[in-house]
């Protein structure tokens, strides 16, 4: 999920993006230098080495090589440009964009929370980093600082970020007690009539019906398995109301600190809102007229034959066509969304802080 422009059309548009909802976002010396534009909205060092995979791009990518820095200063270019194409059509003024960001707001409001307590917590971790940095410099003379730094940093706030959010979820648990009502549960799984609108959980105010717990198993396609109706195992039951208790303890929690209104909540918003963009943009016209052909599987099959051999024989067509086709249809999309894109870099004014970028 790091690295592509796009939110959630199967796998060629994987949310990288996303991935830097869950980072935090402090200030530190030169996580904030503006290391590209696209048509004047900026892009940041931090976000360039999230997107990366350093969490809240605390660090130097100094593993990285340069031209895989570039090529994901290029992607975020590119997500950027097709986000805003998205709002030029005004695709963020139609109820479908409305209806997606309704869905996802109890998510952005915990999401905030998070990067809230890492930012709070941000200036202790660089330290945590720095001191780790010099015992493994102090153990490898010949590590510099900045690759020592980049090692220790992603193994520090890999584990402090778990441990915030576990202390978080404990936090909010404290805060917003979840309760379940075992007797109800007990009924459920005696296979006991139970209407939709019984109440089977709460967390502080906010209540879990029966009928919210079939849908959520649904929802996930867990409805049934075999001849088990899950909406009937306590099990299971338990496992899904552990999770949503969860999400409405930490809502409960970030509404109690003040996360409306705040500069969290209006940063993940706005990476949200462009995800969501990007995803509709693709939809309704990047990969419209996308259509696989049995002619373009047959060229794939001849193309590859190499790739579809077993135990030294020819795999026969008819046996792996729908294979072929997720593999041909995954290519369309990728090579429709980068022709786009690259339209859209020839109308744009685009630049890149070459020495900034050198030290990402």
């Amino acid at each position: 999920m790091r690295k592509a422009w796009f939110g959630r059309i199967g796998s060629v548009l994987a949310a990288a993006a996303a991935c830097g909802l869950w980072m935090g976002c402090s200030t530190a010396d030169g996580k904030n230098e503006i290391v590209g534009t696209a048509n004047g909205e900026e892009i940041r060092v931090v976000e360039l080495r999230e997107f990366l995979g350093i969490r809240s791009g605390s660090t130097p990518a100094s593993d990285v090589p340069a031209e895989k820095k570039k090529e994901a200063l290029d992607r975020l270019i590119g997500g950027r440009l097709l986000a805003q194409e998205a709002r030029a059509k005004g695709l963020d003024n139609t109820e479908e964009f409305r209806a997606q960001i309704r869905q996802n707001e109890q998510d952005m409001w915990i999401t905030a929370l998070f990067r809230k307590e890492i930012d709070a917590k941000s200036s202790d971790i660089d330290k945590e980093v720095k001191a780790e940095a010099k015992k493994m410099m102090d153990a490898d003379k010949k590590l510099t600082e900045k690759d020592a730094e980049s090692r220790a940093g992603k193994l520090t706030y890999d584990m402090k970020v778990r441990k915030i959010q576990e202390e978080l979820i404990a936090a909010a648990k404290k805060e917003v007690p979840p309760s379940v009502d075992k007797a109800l549960l007990e009924r459920i799984g005696k296979k006991e009539n139970v209407a939709d609108n019984a109440v089977i959980a709460t967390a502080g105010a906010e209540k879990v019906s029966y009928g919210e717990v079939k849908r959520m198993l649904q929802a996930i396609g867990a409805g049934a398995h075999g001849s088990e109706d899950l909406s009937r195992n306590p099990t299971a039951i338990e496992r899904i109301l552990d999770r949503e208790l969860t999400k409405r303890a930490l809502l409960g929690l970030a509404r109690k600190q003040g996360i409306e209104g705040s500069k969290w909540l209006a940063e993940i918003r706005n990476e949200m809102e462009r995800i969501l963009l990007i995803n509709i943009l693709a939809e309704k016209e990047i990969l419209k007229g996308i259509v696989v052909t049995d002619k373009d599987l047959e060229a794939t099959y001849k193309e590859h034959a190499e790739m579809f051999v077993q135990d030294g024989k020819k795999i026969p067509f008819a046996q792996i066509k729908e294979q072929i086709r997720g593999f041909v249809a995954t290519n369309m999309k990728r090579k429709a969304i980068e022709s786009y894109v690259e339209a859209l870099k020839k109308k744009a004014k685009i630049t890149v802080n070459e020495s900034v970028l050198a030290k990402v």
